[in-house]
């Protein structure tokens, strides 16, 4: 139990610095086919840049849309790449069911 919730703390304080962290972290939470599809995603996007944006006010690694929100709420969002990788793959699931999905549409229309 102690050692359960020890990694509990160290995963909601874990801080992510370099693209292979970034990597890691997004391929704990997915598939090892869809972390294929979300490697050529997000370097397509971002190049898995956390700071990443773009002219039409996507942020970040998952390039988020946040034309609407404040400049406290985007620099939030910029300040955690853990956050950036939870969102994208909430939003992935959410609008194509899977990342090869989104992969797909990504290759047929050039967004996601």
């Amino acid at each position: 139990m102690k050692n359960l919730l020890l990694s509990v703390i160290l995963t909601l304080t874990m801080t992510l610095n370099t693209t292979a962290e970034f990597q890691d972290y997004a391929r704990k939470q997915v598939s090892a086919k869809e972390f294929k599809c979300l490697l050529k995603l997000w370097t397509k996007e971002s190049n898995w840049r956390p700071r990443a944006k773009s002219p039409t006010n996507d942020y970040g690694i998952p390039q988020r849309n946040m034309p609407r929100h404040s400049k406290k709420q985007i620099d939030k969002f910029l300040k955690s790449p853990k956050d950036q990788i939870d969102w994208g793959l909430g939003y992935i699931r959410h609008r194509y069911g899977d990342v090869c999905s989104a992969l797909a549409h990504h290759k047929e229309r050039g967004w996601y």
